[in-house]
């Protein structure tokens, strides 16, 4: 183990303060880490949350959401073709898709940070998604695309809030001195 201990004194208050140095490439304490995945402090809880299969899920969602809505653009005339919410959700849906799969294979502050933010206006697109396709079923314009597209957006926003609250978790909710000072200590 090459850590080493070197004890200084500060001479105004009468402090001793003790400082650990770790080697460059490794983890705490000599700890390695894994090469292309960061587990270290601020980003465990976004990794518990597996963020690559949900992701893979949101853009799937998004594929079908955009096919269903093209279908229904040609074929239908409904609110959700007047807002358009099928194609710009779709894509709302994709993007925050593949910011999760990336944030999960390297966890890089910004990808992480990147990821909340879509999944945050993933989740208003699904919530906007879920009031327009309601208003297309009561209206009985179309019942099957619209009854699909609106399971579909019941479960994306289900998977953004999930993901912005496991992302939130790793950025927002950490304190990094104190993580940092308390992997230190155990």
């Amino acid at each position: 183990m090459a850590t080493s201990v070197q004890p200084a004194e500060n001479t105004i208050h009468g402090f001793t303060i003790v400082t650990n140095v770790v080697p460059a490439g490794t983890g705490h304490y000599g700890q390695n880490t894994e090469a292309g995945a960061s587990t270290k402090g601020l980003f465990r809880q976004l990794l518990k949350g597996d963020p690559k299969a949900l992701g893979v899920v949101q853009i799937m969602i998004g594929i079908i959401t955009f096919m269903l809505g093209i279908v229904s653009a040609l074929f239908f005339e409904s609110v959700s073709r007047v807002t358009g919410v099928m194609f710009w959700g779709a894509v709302f849906y994709m993007v925050s898709g593949g910011l999760s799969v990336g944030a999960s294979k390297k966890a890089h502050g910004c990808l992480v940070k990147g990821s909340l933010v879509m999944n945050v206006f993933s989740a208003v697109a699904a919530g906007i998604s879920i009031v327009v396709l309601a208003i297309d079923i009561a209206i009985g314009l179309s019942y099957g695309i619209a009854g699909i597209q609106l399971v579909l957006a019941v479960l994306e926003f289900i998977i953004s809030i999930c993901t912005s609250a496991f992302a939130c978790k790793a950025t927002c909710c950490n304190d990094p001195v104190s993580d940092r000072i308390s992997s230190y200590i155990l």
